[in-house]
């Protein structure tokens, strides 16, 4: 009995029904949390239920609902909750029941659960909530809208949160349109409530109804001019809508009303950020920077642009500050290993890159400090560091052994190289990944069987990877006389991106092999139209000459020779021509 008591408490029934989530996942908590359609709800108090008998019957159905919940059989267990709940109509035992037949996805059991949640605790802002997001969720929003007007009731506080609240749930329903019409439904009767004409602006925004938000925000402006909410969702919506000016003019204007508000300059900071109007970005961070003296958020990201325009002295401080807070110590100190190999301190930056212990750029920086430590103690060491660097998951160890055949095949020795490969793909069988690296070094080695070999396991399991049909068609062209066979390779990878330089090269080089110099000098001016290279310059000299234009072909090489001095294809190419 006293097992029994202690699993019973376990459930719920004897501690207010505290959630389980089946192994392998974590708990679904049922005190302040993520409602069905994705907003908090703030804790709602358990509801009062006159204490059941523990018959044989409600025992088995609890203990069925949280063994299958821990064998993860949660259809199972929201059906036995179900069950629990209809026959001691205890509004707890519900609310769980829907909780874990949403987890489930069990939306019938769920739809039965919340009806009965809602009928056991109707004033329950928690209950008509879910009730009306599982209607949503069914296509049902006629149904649903009953509950929203209710929840919408339950929620006056003058905050908008039952607008917010239900935004969500509609921004979830499959027809969109309806949506709307429900949304204007429950708009209608409020007249210019502030909060009700937002809500339906900001659904058309995220139903992608730009011109309805727009009207609607402009609806809002009226009655209220300088309202910074509407004045930011406007911004998004220009945004949206490709009118970058008018968004960032949207936000001034908050800004000019609200001047210190900083979560409203931050927005636009972000917002300048993201559409690379860097200057401006770094020039509002100086600005929250002062507002903000502690935070680190704000901090990083003045480090972020001042990294960006090079200014390493301001890049240095701002990073530097971060650690004096304790707070994004990991990226600071991967910031400042960056900065230090800019300016040429390998030393310094071992030492910063060393104290990134965690985070996104533990790995990175674990990679930086191999190539330092191979630049000044040799490649034997190098290998050695990233042999004892302490790996979390199978990625990074993937990641890993990429880098060091990477430097073994920058430093030449390309045979050694192959073999790391080999162990790796013995490791992560058939990974694209590897395959791809190991064609391009046997490429380096005059391999073309290994190429031809890995490149075709990747187009065995992905017929259309784009950048193993472009390298086999190029290769194929350059080095065999298989030229036709080349050219379908490489039209299929320039079907998929028609507008990728290194494609469109392929191309031309792959016609020209066939002898079309007309189509070959083409393809090749246009990719040297969208990006320079002095090995697409190099092909096209060759066809230009090829054609009789000699002339032409000197003077493309000259001006590629201008900008690439160094370039060995290029040199080679004119060497062979122009001995």
């Amino acid at each position: 009995m006293k097992r029994i008591l202690l699993l019973l408490a376990g459930i719920g029934l004897l501690s207010g029904c505290a959630a389980v989530a089946p192994r392998g996942e974590e708990p679904m908590s049922l005190e302040p949390e993520m409602d069905l359609g994705g907003m908090p709800v703030e804790a709602t108090a358990p509801e009062a239920a006159p204490p059941a008998e523990l018959s044989s019957g409600l025992l088995y159905q609890l203990l069925v609902g949280e063994v299958s919940a821990q064998r993860g059989e949660l259809e199972m267990s929201a059906h036995a909750y179900q069950q629990a709940a209809a026959s001691t109509r205890d509004p707890r035992l519900a609310r769980r029941a829907t909780q874990i037949a949403v987890y489930a996805q069990d939306y019938t059991t769920g739809l039965k659960a919340a009806r009965l949640w809602v009928e056991l605790s109707p004033d329950s802002i928690e209950a008509q909530q879910s009730l009306a997001a599982l209607l949503v969720r069914q296509g049902r929003a006629d149904e649903a809208l009953a509950h929203l007007e209710k929840l919408l009731g339950l929620s006056r506080d003058g905050t908008g949160q039952g607008f917010m609240l239900v935004t969500n749930i509609l921004a979830r329903e499959q027809d969109k349109r309806r949506a709307l019409q429900v949304m204007e439904a429950l708009v209608a009767p409020r007249g210019d409530d502030g909060n009700a004409v937002f809500a339906y602006a900001n659904l058309a925004y995220l139903v992608e109804e730009y011109p309805l938000a727009l009207q609607q925000i402009d609806r809002l402006l009226a009655v209220q001019p300088g309202m910074p909410r509407a004045l930011v969702l406007k911004a998004n919506v220009m945004r949206k809508m490709g009118r970058d000016d008018d968004a960032l003019a949207a936000y001034r204007t908050a800004l000019d009303a609200q001047p210190k508000d900083s979560a409203l300059r931050l927005g636009y900071a972000r917002m300048l950020v993201d559409m690379e109007r860097l200057p401006a970005a770094r020039e509002q961070f100086r600005v929250l920077g002062k507002q903000l003296p502690d935070n680190a958020d704000v901090a990083y990201a003045e480090g972020l642009l001042a990294m960006q325009a090079g200014d390493l002295d301001q890049a240095e401080k701002h990073f530097k500050r971060l650690l004096k807070l304790g707070q994004r110590g990991d990226e600071a100190a991967y910031a400042l290993g960056q900065i230090a190999e800019t300016r040429n301190r390998p030393a310094e930056a071992l030492q910063w890159y060393g104290q990134v212990t965690d985070g996104n750029n533990y790995l990175d920086a674990m990679v930086r400090s191999a190539v330092l430590i191979g630049r000044q103690q040799g490649l034997p060491a190098a290998r050695e560091y990233l042999h004892n660097i302490e790996l979390q998951t199978s990625q990074q160890e993937l990641r890993l052994r990429m880098v060091e055949a990477e430097l073994l095949r920058d430093a030449g020795q390309r045979e050694e190289a192959q073999q790391v490969y080999d162990d790796a793909l013995a490791q992560f069988p058939d990974n694209i990944e590897l395959l791809y690296a190991r064609a391009m070094n046997a490429e380096g080695m005059g391999r073309l069987d290994l190429l031809e070999r890995d490149l075709g396991a990747i187009l065995k399991q992905d017929p259309d990877n784009v950048q193993a049909l472009n390298a086999l068609g190029y290769t194929l062209a350059d080095r065999t006389d298989r030229y036709q066979e080349a050219y379908d390779l490489v039209r299929r990878a320039y079907e998929q991106r028609p507008d990728d330089p290194a494609i469109i090269d392929s191309m031309g080089w792959a016609a020209f092999r066939l002898g079309r110099l007309a189509e070959a000098e083409k393809y090749l001016r246009q990719a040297l139209d969208l990006h320079f290279d002095a090995e697409i310059a190099a092909h096209l000299g060759e066809v230009l000459w090829a054609a009789g234009r000699r002339d032409e072909a000197r003077q493309v090489w000259q001006d590629a020779l201008k900008r690439n001095p160094d370039h060995a294809l290029l040199k080679q190419v004119i060497e062979r021509f122009q001995p």
